[in-house]
């Protein structure tokens, strides 16, 4: 069971839950209510496909894993996972330098009108308003990046079906499934008690809830 508990916090890394969301976002078939299918992410260009998942594997995963490696090549970080509260709040940090960058490059370089757009930038706008939140109790406590994790995902599946006819109800509800099993294997593993895995999910879930609802209101 100790086996199993680790090889799914590796599987479910924080920093993949953005990668997860947009590539079944983009290629899992779903259809919005309407003739123009304005806003599922499955009717994208393959190339504009590419291109998002390019940004969010460079920016939200192999950017902070890199910087990660690096430092415990330095001895900053004795751990891959940082178990320790103190080794997170440096690579968190940069975190919050990428996910800002990654933003930045989305709002500039998207074309208005594009279909999904808003669900894109309020998937990279939700992930960084979790990951600043995380940042900030970690000064303090212990709050599970895997929850927060699992929460981005779980929130951005949620928001983004919420606004589709025709969609796998089965991914959303392994999604939900899939947060509970990571949140178990950590409990088991010691890493966490129950209160800082249901807070970590909450947030990463609200962060994307807000994250999503903000560019639907104001773009």
């Amino acid at each position: 069971m100790k086996s199993i508990s680790k090889i799914l916090s590796w599987i479910f890394l924080p920093l993949l839950a953005p990668v997860y969301a947009v590539v079944i976002a983009m290629y899992v078939e779903n259809w919005e209510a309407g003739f123009y299918q304005e806003e599922s992410l499955f009717s994208l260009d393959p190339r504009a496909k590419e291109f998002f998942l390019y940004l969010f594997t460079s920016f939200s995963f192999l950017a902070p894993a890199l910087t990660v490696l690096f430092l415990q090549t330095r001895g900053s970080v004795t751990s891959v996972m940082m178990e320790k509260r103190t080794e997170r709040i440096i690579p968190a940090i940069m975190t919050i330098l990428f996910g800002i960058s990654l933003l930045a490059i989305l709002l500039f370089k998207v074309p208005e009108g594009l279909p999904g757009a808003r669900f894109i930038f309020g998937l990279s706008f939700g992930s960084l308003i979790a990951v600043i939140v995380c940042t900030v109790l970690t000064f303090r406590w212990k709050v599970s990046l895997h929850a927060a994790g699992m929460g981005i995902l779980t929130g951005f599946l949620y928001m983004y079906y919420s606004e589709m006819l025709i969609f796998p109800m089965w991914i959303l509800i392994l999604a939900f499934i899939a947060s509970g099993v990571v949140m178990s294997a950590r409990m088991y593993l010691k890493l966490h008690s129950l209160t800082q895995l249901v807070a970590g999910f909450a947030i990463g879930f609200a962060g994307l809830v807000l994250g999503i609802k903000f560019f639907f209101l104001y773009y």
